[in-house]
């Protein structure tokens, strides 16, 4: 080191080289964690398209944006990602437009084997939801691995031309900076192997690491505080029992004896309530008849049609739920009642359950 404490200009550029890149063990933390995130991601995707879905070990690199960009050409469809919570950054996912028109095709009913690359609105929403399904999960899964909340925002698709040069690579740093490039491949049944990578800003790495490396302090309980020692301080605590029995005693004017006796004169506290419950008599209540439920995958609802049979979770003969404002409040049957449907109450829920139910 230099005299006066400063630092030298091969020690400053050693510095920010370890700032602007990452170590090994940063890269292999990154590559597993990704492996964990993608995964729990990959099994939302099978769910949403019905198929098995499976995406490899990734492997990590370290370069400059502009370098990354320069190595894109064509079409590619960019997923922008930001990360909100214990943990913050905007992510890129970059994938072929040909596996982005699968997972479209699929979603909206198809089999994946698709004609054309173009993508619609309609076909870009459709890929929207399955990558916010996606990386919410993978949001969840990084949520559970770091004990600290993580969030996404709704994930933005677009379209970007890399054989045009003023195209904008999505905002995950300057051109100069560098990013780690995390590469995937993503085998979806049916369909040919696909490859994809995810761009992560350097610090959004680190920060990671920080956090992973790092335990969460639980919060230890304050001491408590230590008896006094001056007689005056010893007199004063005496004398605070004394003053929560005298506000007890103070606190029983109702005697247990005199609850049978007729009041000629309601509490001025009953007259209240009951004007306040009188206001709310007239205020309507929407009342649902629930006669059952289902999920279906999207692929599923867009083969509804005229005479399509849905099948629900109850049971023939079972009671129909009876729902106020959307809160179960009771259980009934089924009856007609001049030509019209009616109901006919069989049960009050209890409150315990009326509690578990709320949403």
């Amino acid at each position: 080191m230099m005299s006066n404490d400063f630092l030298s200009q091969e020690e400053l550029d050693a510095l920010l080289r370890q700032i602007d890149t990452l170590t090994d063990m940063e890269k292999d933390m990154i590559g597993e964690v990704g492996n964990i995130i993608l995964g729990a991601g990959a099994t939302a995707l099978s769910n949403i398209l019905g198929r098995k879905v499976d995406i490899s070990t990734p492997t990590v690199e370290v370069k400059p944006l502009s370098e990354l960009r320069n190595e894109l050409s064509g079409e590619k469809v960019c997923v922008v990602i930001h990360f909100e919570g214990a943990v913050s950054g905007i992510n890129a996912l970059v994938l072929e437009k040909l596996v982005a028109a699968e997972i479209a095709d699929i979603m909206m009913g198809g089999m994946g084997a698709v004609q054309s690359e173009e993508l619609d609105e309609l076909k870009l929403s459709a890929l929207g939801e399955a990558m916010n399904q996606m990386m919410g999960s993978a949001a969840t899964s990084l949520s559970d691995m770091i004990k600290r909340p993580v969030n996404i925002t709704p994930p933005q698709v677009e379209v970007l031309d890399f054989s045009k040069p003023d195209v904008q690579f999505p905002p995950v740093g300057a051109l100069d900076e560098k990013v780690a490039k995390v590469n995937f491949t993503m085998e979806i049944e049916g369909l040919e192997p696909a490859k994809f990578f995810l761009a992560m800003p350097i610090p959004f790495v680190k920060k990671l690491y920080d956090m992973i490396f790092t335990p969460v302090k639980e919060e230890k309980p304050a001491p408590a505080p230590s008896a006094p020692t001056k007689p005056t301080q010893a007199a004063t605590v005496t004398q605070i029992p004394k003053k929560e029995e005298k506000s007890a005693v103070a606190a029983r004017p109702v005697q247990f004896e005199d609850f049978g006796k007729t009041q000629t004169t309601p509490s001025t506290q009953e007259l209240v309530l009951d004007e306040r419950l009188q206001l709310l008599f007239d205020i309507p209540l929407n009342v649902t008849v629930e006669l059952g439920r289902t999920k279906l995958t999207l692929k599923e609802v867009m083969e509804l049609g005229v005479g399509s049979l849905i099948e629900l979770d109850k049971l023939t003969g079972e009671p129909v739920d009876i729902y106020v404002n959307n809160k179960l409040i009771a259980r009934g049957e089924v009856v007609v009642i001049d030509e019209n449907f009616g109901v006919r109450i069989t049960e009050i829920v209890s409150p315990k359950e009326r509690f578990y139910s709320l949403k």
